[in-house]
């Protein structure tokens, strides 16, 4: 996989492969580009995050398409920005940075805090989950190291500055060509699903219903996952779901389609395999194996 921007819990990074396989034909501009050139098809995305689902699909998708990227989260919305619309002082603001302990903790305070300047909001929210247990930013208990860092791994020891730059300059190679049917926005879920026409696809990677409480700052309550089912199931657009694999979450999608996926995680600070997790891709069941898309 190329290089990311920011390390995410939850990233679907290792199932990139798998998602992008069940889409339409047309988010595929390589199959059939004489069928794709001129769809006015969209691509919707509510909780972006670190963009590793979203990013290969934008890579691949006709360039006459329009994009929507959207978090909920602040210092998320800042990255995306900023690489779009403020990437070469964002590429000077990490070359720029040091991380320490002190560093970590402060930005772990005024984490979803706007300084003024949304390249400073995006390298602080780069840096802290660089220098965060797991990539968990805000809700990390410290540093990798820790505070004392007696461990042979220091909080500095993910920040790799040319790394992060060449990943920023990815992105912007992959998300300019949009730049004039491009929205990257700051809402709620729901606010890009409601519209959403036949002509839309959506993928959705929302936060986990088991661990989301411990994982992200900007967690769904139950009623917003009964909620995300409902716009779901009542959307004309297709779209793809990844979740955690969980009683609750089979049985609000009850009316829907299921693939199992697995993936191993490696610990970010011990570079150990973990056990395998199992996740769930969510489709609708008209187009669970179907490779068309709006007729």
């Amino acid at each position: 996989m190329p290089p990311s921007i920011i390390r995410y819990p939850g990233s679907k990074a290792k199932l990139v492969p798998q998602i992008v396989g069940t889409l339409p034909d047309v988010f595929h501009a390589a199959r059939n580009p004489l069928f794709c050139n001129d769809r006015q098809v969209e691509y919707r995305e509510p909780f972006f995050g670190s963009g590793a689902m979203g990013l290969e699909v934008i890579a691949n998708i006709p360039k006459s398409a329009s994009v929507w990227i959207n978090d909920i989260d602040l210092g998320m919305f800042a990255v995306w920005s900023s690489v779009v619309h403020h990437r070469q002082r964002l590429e000077r603001l990490v070359a720029e940075f040091n991380p320490t302990v002190e560093a970590f903790y402060r930005l772990k305070d005024c984490d979803g805090k706007p300084t003024g300047d949304i390249a400073v909001d995006a390298v602080n929210k780069i840096a802290l989950h660089r220098m965060s247990v797991s990539g968990f930013g805000a809700m990390a208990g410290g540093p990798i190291g820790g505070r004392n860092q007696k461990s042979g791994y220091t909080v500095g020891c993910r920040w790799s500055p040319g790394s992060i730059i060449t990943a920023i300059r990815r992105a912007y190679s992959i998300l300019a060509p949009f730049r004039h049917r491009l929205r990257i926005t700051n809402l709620h879920f729901r606010e890009l699903i409601a519209d959403a026409s036949g002509d839309v696809l959506i993928y959705l990677d929302p936060p986990y219903y088991v661990k989301g409480a411990q994982l992200y700052a900007h967690n769904m309550s139950h009623d917003e996952h009964v909620e995300l089912s409902m716009l779901l199931r009542a959307t004309a657009a297709d779209w793809r779901l990844s979740y955690d694999d969980c009683q609750e979450i089979r049985e609000l999608y009850c009316w829907a389609s299921f693939a199992e996926l697995e993936i191993r995680y490696t610990n970010a600070v011990t570079d150990k395999k973990r056990p395998k997790n199992r996740e769930l891709l969510i489709s609708p069941v008209v187009a669970a194996n179907a490779r068309t898309f709006a007729g």
